[in-house]
């Protein structure tokens, strides 16, 4: 495109060489109709002079009687471009009188754009108007005009456009591609025309710049195609126009502008010779930063040689001959340009400079990029790392992601980090050197600490960069001993800090060869400081939650937690279609006998006896998983075909005596003889049970049964409600559904932290009135069975919801069945009660058992989902009972964990089975809070209770300390009691503190 001042200038000349002709003419505005201009003899013919027709409109200039007629024909012409033929009309002198004359128009659009009429007056019966007007203005214009057809023939042509005559007149009726053959134009000249020539010809204006070259130097010509249509729209022929811009201020400008850009570009610019000979491949010119550039690469001067005589690294070398090897004389190339040798980026912006056809030199720009090439490396291999880290990897293996690329960036480096083992002592993870790694992890942790309370004692992260350790002067005495027995000179270390500002470990990049660069490695290190420590930080968490959470301390079992989570994966696929396998439950009878005469201390002693007895035999009969569930009672996962000879050998195991201390005899050390009998209970699934919790029922249903018949092993046997009594009791809660004899009750959730009323759990009860109080683990696997369990459930949902909107700012919580979860209209329900009583989405939890949420995963996680974006939260109902695992739930869409009473009932107690309690409650605080989940405690009774779940963290509490289950009327006293309970007796009390 080119600037409308120039024209502008191009058009003023038209006009003016139009107005300077002889004939009777005026220039109207094709779009207003406004007069442009007129000639002399134009003012003349109607009396009137040019000032009073300057932009004026030319339709007044018809009598009343025409006008409407002139002014359509004026419109046509405008619109159409179809020439108007000489008509008589009448034209209004200045004193009013008409002047019959002949007028003939035709549309001329002008280099700027703006579509003109000419209107030509003559006398009246003359016709046509003698060809002088094309003599006048066209043969005389100072630019080139020519007229085409479609096919790109000459028409006319002006002196301006061919001064020979005789060339002139022999374009006539060539096409312009004939012409340029016969002138011998090259053979681009003629493609760049055709080009332009073929989307004219469609109606497109064009504008273009043609390079020539004269005896007096290179001339730039500013070509246009301007199409004229007719009345049916379609394009007619061709005007071409062309001047000279070779000297104009505007390329004056234009050039000045480009040198000062070139020469303080930021960015590298060179042209190089692409003519053959011996100066191909020669820099011909190079701005000032391309020699900045060069100096980085131990160039002081550009040097006169091509370039692939340049004294540079091989590896740079071979990028660049790479990178000159695929230019092309007629493409414009984009690419990078990677430095080897230098671990450096630059973007590269390639054109070619031709001279006619003949590409002479190649303009290139260069951009450096190697900080956002070493950003997003740094990036891609943080985010590598954390993958890992988050699939389970060892540290191990996410640092030698982290740091991967630390070495191969800066030659002659090595990375590594150094830490705390469990021992206490230093542990390098990468390769420095053996001498570095074996010296180093001689060292007890607190050489580290000691050593960067000197260094960095305000904690900042301060580096350490030392040029030679030989000659090193380091604060602390013991790192001063390490310095000649590490393998290594140069060292840049930076310490690493977690979120309590504790040492964590350092990132340490070492050298063998002394006074090394250190600068970029440093720079390196930083951008990974900040991922090194979370995945450091992190590891020592896991591995701290590891211990505490999945494997018993007493014992070195798998715990509870672990065992679930294996359970749960052999019932997710593991375990071979046709296999079936046996859960066992063992519990030691009377071992609360020899605790309370031997002491815990003595107990504990014989449960790890036991628990080695049992390893030994479970490894001899490939047991699966042996856990220590809590107390005295151990779980065994295998094999179902394995369990009569299993049996056998773990009953064999209590015919041994377990020795035990028993204190101070008579003023020694003594120890007793102990035998023990234990009761064991085995399920087998899917003989008997179909998922992991019935698993556990029924193993505990066995056992308790083996302690009444007072045998060792009994496996569980299901035994079916008689018929009789599940219809009774089926039709009476069909009954009961119709006459409404169902209620509920409310049990307040309280606040840990400031003691305020939370929410409450709605809990459903049935008083029949001949059966009287039916319990609901009675009543609710007969709705289940009986297909009542949808109906039921939407009933309390819809009776809550109305409850609760009574309520202000308290939440409402409501048990969900595994059946109704699954059903596809579940979600349309829970949308259906929040709309017909009110009760904002926020306000209602829906808690749902660990067994309900694997059941059907894929329809389970997209329902609840679906209600979590609209704002219900989602509850785990009595949580560690199933066999589901944090680890799992991280997946589901989960808000909050209800940890099982039977974790509760033992804290507080000074006692094994409250330490483990804690343990496991502590571990499941920590985890839930870790993912953003909150925990609820249930079945809450005692202050001691309440007191320890405060002291780990527990956001809710629920049960007999508060309240039990209250009616709706109960519920509203009792919260409105409740501010003035808050700090009465026997409650635990939390400071204040925002949530």
């Amino acid at each position: 495109m080119h600037s409308s001042g120039t024209q502008t200038d191009q058009d003023a000349v038209i006009l003016s060489a139009l107005l300077g002709s002889v004939e009777a003419l005026a220039v109207v505005d094709a779009v207003t109709l406004h007069i442009l201009g007129t000639t002399d003899a134009f003012t003349a013919r109607l009396q009137r002079s040019r000032r009073s027709l300057d932009g004026l409109p030319f339709w007044p200039l018809f009598p009343a009687a025409e006008r409407d007629h002139a002014l359509e024909r004026l419109r046509t012409l405008a619109q159409t471009g179809e020439p108007c033929p000489a008509s008589p009309f009448a034209l209004l002198d200045a004193a009013g009188q008409a002047v019959h004359t002949d007028l003939t128009g035709v549309r001329l659009p002008l280099p700027g754009g703006q579509q003109t009429l000419l209107l030509t007056l003559g006398s009246c019966g003359e016709g046509a108007p003698p060809p002088s007007l094309l003599a006048d203005v066209l043969d005389n214009l100072p630019l080139d005009v020519a007229a085409f057809d479609l096919q790109g023939r000459y028409l006319y042509v002006n002196p301006a456009a061919i001064r020979d005559p005789a060339v002139r007149a022999g374009a006539i009726g060539l096409t312009h591609r004939e012409y340029g053959q016969w002138r011998g134009h090259p053979a681009r000249r003629t493609a760049t025309r055709d080009h332009h020539f073929q989307l004219a010809g469609e109606g497109a204006v064009q504008q273009w710049e043609e390079y020539f070259r004269t005896p007096g130097g290179h001339k730039i010509i500013r070509r246009a195609l301007w199409p004229v249509t007719g009345q049916d729209g379609q394009v007619r022929l061709l005007i071409g126009y062309g001047s000279d811009v070779t000297a104009s201020p505007e390329q004056t400008q234009r050039v000045t502008l480009l040198e000062t850009m070139v020469n303080t570009s930021v960015d590298p610019l060179l042209v190089v010779d692409a003519r053959p000979g011996p100066a191909y491949l020669s820099v011909v010119y190079g701005n000032p930063a391309l020699h900045a550039f060069l100096r980085s690469h131990g160039l002081d001067q550009l040097p006169e040689t091509p370039m692939p005589d340049w004294p540079l690294g091989e590896g740079n070398r071979r990028a660049i001959m790479d990178m000159l090897g695929r230019l092309h004389p007629t493409e414009l190339r984009r690419d990078v340009l990677y430095l080897p040798d230098a671990h450096q980026w630059a973007e590269v912006n390639i054109s070619p400079i031709r001279d006619d056809d003949t590409c002479v030199y190649w303009a290139i720009n260069l951009r450096d990029v190697t900080e956002a090439y070493q950003t997003a490396e740094v990036q891609t291999q943080v985010a590598r790392a954390n993958r890992l880290a988050l699939s389970g990897s060892p540290l191990h293996g996410s640092m030698a992601a982290l740091l991967g690329g630390v070495a191969a960036a800066h030659p002659g480096w090595r990375p590594a980090l150094v830490i705390a083992n469990h021992a206490g002592m230093q542990q390098v993870i990468g390769t420095i050197s053996d001498e570095f790694t074996e010296r180093v992890e001689r060292e007890p942790l607190a050489t580290m600490e000691r050593f960067w309370q000197l260094t960095d004692p305000d904690g900042q992260g301060e580096p350490l960069i030392v040029p030679d350790l030989l000659h090193a002067d380091l604060p602390d005495p013991a790192a001063q001993a390490m310095t000649p027995h590490l393998g290594v000179r140069s060292v840049v270390q930076l310490p690493l800090y977690g979120r309590a500002g504790q040492l964590l470990g350092v990132l340490i990049a070492a050298h063998p060869d002394p006074h090394r660069w250190s600068g970029p490695v440093l720079e390196d290190l930083r951008r990974r400081v900040s991922a090194a420590a979370m995945l450091v930080e992190q590891h020592a968490q896991q591995e701290r939650l590891a211990a505490l959470a999945f494997t018993d301390p007493l014992t070195g079992l798998m715990n509870r937690v672990t065992l679930s989570e294996h359970l749960d994966r052999q019932l997710r696929g593991e375990a071979r279609p046709d296999q079936r396998l046996a859960f066992g439950l063992m519990d030691l009878d009377r071992f609360k006998f020899l605790n309370d005469g031997y002491g815990h201390p003595a107990g504990d002693q014989l449960l790890r006896q036991l628990a080695g007895r049992l390893d030994a035999v479970c490894a001899r009969h490939g047991v699966q998983a042996l856990a220590r569930m809590g107390g005295d009672e151990f779980a065994l996962l295998v094999d179902a075909a394995r369990v009569p000879a299993l049996t056998v050998d773990l009953s064999a195991v209590f015919d041994t005596p377990f020795e035990i201390s028993t204190g101070t005899v008579s003023g020694g050390a003594g120890s007793s003889l102990v035998l023990l009998q234990a009761s064991l209970g085995w399920s087998v699934y899917p003989d008997t049970a179909a998922d992991a919790s019935e698993l556990h029922q029924q193993a505990d249903a066995a056992m308790y049964g083996a302690k009444r018949r007072q045998v060792f092993s009994q496996v569980f046997e299901p035994v079916a409600r008689t018929g009789l009594q599940t219809l009774t009791l089926e039709t009476a809660l069909r009954e009961s559904l119709r006459n409404g004899d169902f209620h509920l009750v409310f049990q307040p959730q309280i606040g840990v932290r400031r003691g305020t009323l939370v929410g409450a759990e709605a809990l459903l009860r049935w008083t029949h009135p001949v059966l009287g109080t039916v319990p609901p683990d009675q009543f609710i696997p007969v709705a289940e069975m009986g297909g009542l369990m949808g109906a039921l459930g939407a009933w309390v949902l819809r009776t809550a919801c109305q409850e609760a909107a009574r309520w202000t700012g308290v939440c409402l919580s409501v048990n969900v069945s595994s059946l109704q979860l699954n059903a596809p209209d579940f979600a349309s329900e829970v949308r259906a009660a929040l709309t017909g009583s009110g009760l904002s989405a926020r306000r209602l939890v829906l808690e749902v058992t660990e067994t309900g949420l694997v059941d059907n995963p894929a329809r389970t996680r997209e329902t609840l989902q679906a209600l979590r974006d609209e704002g219900v939260r989602i509850s785990i109902d009595d949580f560690g009972t199933g066999y589901s695992s944090l680890v799992s739930v991280r997946t589901l869409p989960v808000d909050e964990l209800k940890i099982d009473r039977s974790f509760i009932h033992d804290l507080g107690q000074d006692s094994q089975a409250g330490r483990e309690s804690r343990a496991i409650v502590s571990a499941s605080v920590l985890m839930a809070h870790a993912m953003g989940i909150d925990v609820v405690a249930e079945g809450v009774e005692t202050s001691e209770q309440a007191a320890q779940l405060a002291e780990l963290g527990c956001d809710l509490m629920q049960g007999w300390l508060y309240a039990p289950g209250l009616s709706a009327e109960q519920f509203a006293r009792w919260r409105a009691q409740w501010p003035e309970r808050v700090t009465a007796p026997g409650l635990p009390a939390q400071p204040e503190r925002p949530d």
